[in-house]
């Protein structure tokens, strides 16, 4: 679908100039300032519901993803981080929708489906927030989402913008950025037997990240994936 195309993960109508002129001033910054290049973006299907699951660990992680990616790609984000009216605005126009820190985690998980269901890309961060450069385990969204949707997921890693804005850092270091994508997943390989973790493992071979060891999931947990579901998108 086009920028302008009516999609349900979103409080205010996309703009194609927005759009358009955000990502390619972003990219032409980032070419410059982190020295950035993408490896693996025609790995992207070019139609149907495609969630992408990537490491976080800066708030540069969405504006990589985004303007690398060969079609639009929705993000959850904070509201917190959208409290400067021009901000919130902004954000709106480029696709990104705003939810509440302390917003149930099955509403903001109902919005990524159903945005799936109609066809678009979303990315999510599945270790629930920006960490310290190694990738923590997933939670169980990713798994939630694509038992729901069917969509086919697409692993990629961010290799360096950890380095360029660490979690604290006001302003961004001149620090090379790559961008990876991997090959994308049929839904069954996900839900297959240790899916999530295997796709976990792919993400830090994309990205060039250290593992963090999964820790036991209580029997409680495992049984409402809202508990420890995540689709944040900049935290």
């Amino acid at each position: 679908m086009s920028p302008s195309d009516a999609a349900p993960l979103r409080t205010i109508t996309r703009s194609r100039f927005w759009w358009y002129a955000s990502k390619w001033l972003v990219l032409a910054f980032s070419k410059v300032w982190f020295r950035l290049r993408h490896e693996g973006a025609a790995n992207l299907p070019r139609e149907g519901a495609v969630l992408v699951v990537a490491n976080h660990a800066s708030y540069l992680d969405p504006p990589m993803i985004g303007i690398t990616a060969s079609r639009w790609v929705g993000f959850l984000a904070q509201a917190g981080l959208a409290s400067f009216a021009p901000m919130r605005y902004w954000l709106g126009q480029v696709g990104v929708t705003l939810i509440e820190r302390r917003a149930p985690s099955k509403q903001a998980l109902r919005l990524v489906a159903d945005c799936l269901k109609a066809g678009e890309v979303v990315c999510v961060f599945p270790e629930g927030t920006r960490r310290d450069g190694r990738i923590a385990p997933f939670k169980s969204g990713v798994e939630f989402l694509v038992r729901r949707t069917g969509a086919t997921v697409l692993p990629v890693g961010i290799d360096g913008a950890f380095r360029a804005l660490p979690r604290g850092a006001w302003l961004p270091r001149p620090r090379k950025i790559v961008v990876r994508y991997g090959e994308p997943w049929p839904a069954e390989q996900v839900l297959a037997d240790g899916g999530v973790e295997r796709l976990r493992r792919r993400v830090a071979e994309l990205s060039r990240c250290e593992l963090v060891a999964a820790q036991p999931i209580a029997p409680e947990a495992m049984s409402d994936p809202s508990r420890t579901a995540s689709a944040g998108g900049g935290a």
